[in-house]
């Protein structure tokens, strides 16, 4: 164990197969969409791998390469189906050894779950069964089930993938058989409903799966490291468990794998694969442990491991020998690095928003909340100012706060004024709403930045013209955020209408009544709504659009919907509130008025830009910029992205 760790568990070398390891932090695989449409590596690729190396992961595991074009996930993917593909992974692999860590590539067939357009044909699969929950393009699309010499080409085409992933020196061999990709789709009695060898029994359906690893291990020998990624469990209808998961785990120790390692969940239960906040961390770590008591090589476990002493405790209390960290490592980098220091309040949390992730199945490239460095790492390197600058920020929201960082850590004299007694902004709002602890740590996180940056910092201020004239800025930047946007409708003045900031800001608690009405079914409802259901309220939704969370992804449409269901939110979609009364409001539903009852409404239909200071000042011998929910009110993801450019840009 490494003594001088605050972690010497996650930071104790471990072996895999003739590798080892200086810790049990892995990078998780996860793809990117940064390739080229034949599949080939990108310089930003390369630039993306090696800032997390140098990070101080134990290992890197590779993004999904797919065996075979029919195989691919998307038509920007990562291939390793031909060999003139070798050589720029070779420039990958010798790019992350010059950082001293290894490198695993992940071999994959994309089976049944993806968009036809991707690979020009209807998908293949164990069976003719249809994924029906993914998103629009994938609805009604049944896949074609292989026939058995298909099957043996495939377990060629996986035996000639890792021969070349050899070649270009990575250091061992992840094949993807989770989140019901074929392989995995083979596993599921729910997608594997064939008759013949390869479905029926538990052993006929890892069959495949069990041949692909033989091949693999006679291309690479007996030593190199071949690892198999699993769901732990499906969770769906009709899908596997952690029984059958310690049976296959036992036969793949048989057939010469050297370490099993779990995730969770399919395309059918998402929620699982890529969990969002109301999942809870650490969450697959239970089914890893059983697989670990049923076998004696290493098991990893991934899963919403964010924090460092879930993972120490991961490791210690011999659940798992490996944690895989995929989301966070895009959010931060240095994570590693940072546990092993101690260094907590350095870290830049992930959200579990699952940006990331929705760009990824929209096609588009990955991107990341709380990282906007994430794939630019060589065009945002912070460089230092020429020319040191007295700069004034308005705001301590996300964009106030990260345009203060960067410029300080360029050199520039930084003021931050906010006029509140704390940090934060909307992000505030954000972290009183439930299952938000990482929202309230990235609070911290960005505020504890500030202070090393050396950016002064004024609470509970306003800025005004005196403020200006005193403290002379040659730039100010407007970061003021937004107001709650009311709709004009009769009655909004009444004494029993709130805001969503009121409520989240836990302002009126005692005055709401028990039945509350919000007015508002995005995100910002939603989660006002279960705010008022954690303290007790009958609450009902009021949308002006035929769904619910418009502007949610897939993610918080599926958890959030079915949450509010269980605990019997009445959700009135295609309704219109025409007016507020002290009875409750009144709404235009299927061409009918009627009076929803409440003692109290609570507005959260969005927010507007805040730049009435503007209009306050006199700016005309400085430099000005507005960035944010100043300009105009989006997402953090936003905020923290102008901050940033605005703050290179000073």
């Amino acid at each position: 164990m490494t003594a001088s760790s605050p972690y010497p568990h996650l930071f104790s070398p471990v072996k895999i197969g003739n590798l080892t390891l200086k810790n049990r932090v892995v990078m998780s695989p996860m793809a990117l969409n940064y390739s080229t449409e034949r599949g080939r590596l990108v310089q930003r690729q390369i630039d993306y791998y090696v800032e997390r190396a140098r990070g101080g992961a134990g290992l890197i595991v590779s993004e999904s390469n797919y065996v075979s074009l029919d195989g691919r996930a998307g038509v920007t993917r990562l291939g390793l189906q031909s060999d003139d593909m070798v050589p720029e992974h070779r420039r990958l692999v010798d790019a992350i050894h010059r950082e001293n860590v290894p490198i695993l590539a992940q071999l994959q067939h994309t089976g049944r779950i993806v968009n036809p357009t991707a690979v020009g044909q209807y998908p293949v699969s164990a069976s003719a069964v249809p994924l029906l929950v993914k998103g629009e393009h994938y609805v009604g699309v049944i896949p074609r089930a292989l026939t058995i010499p298909e099957i043996g080409g495939l377990v060629e085409k996986f035996g000639a993938a890792a021969s070349r992933a050899v070649s270009a020196g990575f250091d061992g061999i992840l094949v993807h058989a989770a989140h019901g990709y074929l392989l995995s789709g083979f596993l599921s009695p729910h997608s594997n409903r064939r008759t013949d060898r390869y479905g029926g029994s538990d052993e006929n359906r890892a069959r495949f799966l069990l041949e692909v690893v033989r091949r693999i291990r006679e291309t690479i020998g007996p030593e190199m490291p071949l690892v198999v990624r699993v769901t732990g469990e499906e969770h769906n209808d009709g899908g596997y468990t952690a029984e059958y998961t310690c049976k296959l785990a036992r036969w793949l120790q048989e057939s010469g794998v050297s370490e099993v390692s779990i995730s969770a969940g399919n395309y059918d239960e998402i929620e699982r694969l890529c969990a969002p906040r109301s999942i809870p961390e650490g969450h697959n770590v239970e089914v890893a442990a059983l697989v670990k008591a049923a076998v004696q090589i290493p098991v990893a476990v991934s899963g919403r491991i964010k924090q460092a002493e879930m993972a120490d405790r991961i490791i210690a209390e011999g659940k798992a020998d490996q944690v895989w960290i995929g989301r966070p490592l895009i959010a931060d980098p240095y994570l590693p690095r940072k546990f092993e220091e101690g260094r907590l309040e350095d870290v830049r949390e992930c959200l579990s928003c699952n940006l990331c992730i929705t760009r990824l199945l929209d096609g588009q490239e990955v991107q990341c909340t709380v990282n906007p460095e994430a794939g630019r790492e060589a065009e945002m390197r912070l460089v230092s100012a020429e020319k040191p600058r007295r700069v004034l920020v308005v705001g301590g929201g996300p964009a106030g706060m990260e345009v203060a960082r960067v410029a300080a850590s360029r050199g520039h004299r930084v003021i931050l004024v906010e006029k509140r007694p704390r940090l934060g902004g909307q992000l505030l709002l954000g972290a009183a709403a439930p299952h938000s602890a990482d929202i309230a740590r990235l609070v911290r996180h960005m505020a504890a930045q500030l202070e090393k940056a050396g950016v002064e910092v004024m609470t509970g201020m306003e800025v005004t013209q005196q403020t200006v004239e005193e403290m002379q800025p040659e730039v100010l930047i407007l970061a003021s955020g937004s107001k709650p946007a009311i709709p004009e409708i009769p009655g909004f003045a009444l004494s029993n209408v709130f805001t969503s900031h009121d409520v989240l800001e836990g302002l009126v608690d005692t005055n709401l009544g028990r039945r509350v009405v919000v007015v508002g079914g995005g995100l910002t409802g939603v989660n006002v709504a279960e705010y008022l259901l954690e303290r007790g309220h009958d609450v009902t939704i009021v949308e002006m659009l035929d769904w619910l969370m418009a502007d949610g992804n897939l993610f918080d449409k599926k958890v959030y919907s079915r949450e509010l269901g269980e605990l019997g939110v009445h959700i009135l979609v295609g309704c219109k509130a025409e007016a507020i009364t002290p009875r409750g409001v009144v709404v235009s539903r299927l061409g009918q008025r009627e009076t929803v009852t409440a003692d109290s409404v609570v507005i959260a239909v969005g927010v507007r830009a805040n730049r009435a200071l503007l209009g306050t000042l006199n700016l005309d011998q400085v430099e000005v910029r507005v960035i944010g929910d100043s300009l105009s009110a989006r997402r953090i993801q936003h905020a923290i992205d102008e901050g940033a450019a605005a703050g290179r840009a000073v």
